[in-house]
């Protein structure tokens, strides 16, 4: 039987979450966080494959987080999948040289989202400290 790859979600709005749960728990283990700081809990007791993550938190933005976590050495090589509301190409050029392997736009299209998560846990993503 194959493992289910991880993915943790974060993101303050419980909808978004809750539609995420729906569209991924078949395929993957998912873990859900309302926050950078709750999400950096559960990525050291376990490592996800992957993270989706919303930039509009109310603790630190999704960018500080990003940033903080392509710094470490023990998370830097984790891909991570913007799950925004910002549908500026301008946007999404920032976030990828921000070290993201790709951006999801708001509201969720499910065919989008597992494609752009397939993509970034096939392609290894950047190193920051490589930017």
């Amino acid at each position: 039987m194959e493992v289910k790859k991880s993915i943790l979600a974060i993101d303050d709005d419980p909808v978004v979450l809750r539609v995420l749960s729906a569209l991924l728990a078949s395929a993957y283990e998912l873990r859900i966080s309302k926050s950078a700081m709750e999400a950096t809990v559960l990525m050291v007791q376990s490592q996800p494959d992957l993270i989706l993550l919303d930039i509009e938190m109310p603790d630190i933005s999704g960018f500080e987080f990003l940033h903080t976590i392509k710094k470490n050495p023990k998370f830097m090589n984790i891909p991570v999948v913007i799950v925004t509301s910002h549908h500026e190409a301008e946007f999404a050029t920032h976030a990828e040289k921000s070290g993201a392997s790709g951006v999801v736009p708001k509201p969720i299209n499910k065919d989008e989202l597992l494609q752009k998560i397939s993509f970034a846990l096939e392609n290894p993503p950047k190193n920051i400290l490589e930017l």
